[in-house]
């Protein structure tokens, strides 16, 4: 509520509005002082600003004192929990600890090991958005009493998105999204346009200084980085691509390619990792993310294929089964 909207704030916020539809469930949000109240209250939806500070301490003092106050069941979709409150925890990833280096700075409340164990190990219930990141949190944390529970993310929320046009960009383009952290792995993508000069990439992210000295070097005028684009414009963006790539080296599901399909999109170009060979099966056309080569030649997605997809993941069904495992739904 107090950060941009993209994969995880876009899966809290999606849930939310999910939980909002449901008779049967009473939705307390506890957000701090710097949060904004999100479109999706309702009337089994009750907002509060709780305690005074943001962050880390707010995460870690005021939200368990609230709670411990109001004797509430707790879900946390950050990432994160408070240490001393048992909490329903939906961890997404263990991207800080399965590739350290490529993990962006967390706070102190995620770096410390000890602090993990202490709100994956005293859990009231854990999700994940993958088979793949179940395995991961499985074998890095083996004393789990119970596995996770897999809840997948969706993208029917494209289909509420009003297109707002994108100025200064080719009319051919081969798109990217995602953050700037090094797991993203966006360099691949300069390499994709420094090696192909009569194609367009464009990349709806930040640039950082590496970006920029590689395109400085290189003299690339094919390359495009749009900064952070709000829902209209990545609907622009998705629907006038010739194709999605994400070269990612590590995800704990990856939104944006399914986003792109659900936009119209039937070229799908993902690194051959695990969680998008389990997520995207044969949908997509697969690369080497250590490579310098994508197979922009081959077939796209048949409908069929695209209809399939989407019809499997469902924010609709997600936040259903975590409802379900709170109690909230008999």
């Amino acid at each position: 509520m107090a950060q941009p909207l993209t994969g995880i704030q876009r899966f809290t916020y999606e849930i939310l509005k999910r939980f909002a539809r449901m008779e049967e469930v009473k939705v307390i949000v506890a957000a701090p002082p710097d949060a904004s109240a999100p479109e999706a209250v309702a009337e089994n939806i009750e907002y509060v600003t709780v305690g005074k500070h943001t962050g880390t301490r707010w995460e870690q003092c005021d939200l368990p004192k609230f709670c411990k106050q109001k004797n509430l069941p707790l879900l946390c979709t950050g990432n994160n929990a408070p240490i001393l409150y048992r909490s329903y925890v939906v961890l997404h990833d263990v991207l800080w600890l399965d590739m350290k280096q490529c993990a962006p700075k967390r706070s102190w409340g995620i770096k410390s090991k000890w602090m993990i164990r202490s709100f994956i190990y005293r859990n009231c219930g854990l999700f994940t958005v993958s088979a793949f990141s179940a395995s991961r949190i499985k074998s890095l944390f083996p004393k789990l009493k119970r596995d996770p529970v897999v809840v997948y993310n969706g993208a029917e929320h494209v289909a509420q998105w009003k297109e707002t046009p994108v100025e200064g960009l080719p009319q051919t383009f081969y798109l990217s999204v995602g953050s700037v952290y090094a797991h993203k792995n966006f360099m691949f993508v300069l390499n994709l346009a420094k090696k192909h000069p009569l194609s367009a990439f464009v990349i709806a992210g930040k640039k950082n200084v590496t970006y920029d000295a590689f395109l400085a070097e290189n003299h690339l005028s094919n390359c495009y980085f749009t900064g952070y684009m709000n829902d209209g414009q990545l609907a622009y963006l998705y629907r006038r691509c010739e194709g999605f790539i994400l070269p990612s080296l590590y995800e704990g599901f990856g939104i944006p390619p399914l986003e792109a399909v659900a936009c119209g999109c039937r070229k799908i170009f993902l690194s051959d990792i695990p969680v998008f060979r389990e997520v995207y099966g044969d949908s997509a056309i697969y690369f080497d993310p250590h490579g310098d080569e994508i197979p922009f030649g081959a077939p796209a997605m048949t409908e069929e294929r695209a209809k399939a997809l989407l019809e499997t993941y469902s924010w609709e069904k997600t936040a259903e089964k975590i409802a379900e495992a709170i109690g909230d739904v008999k």
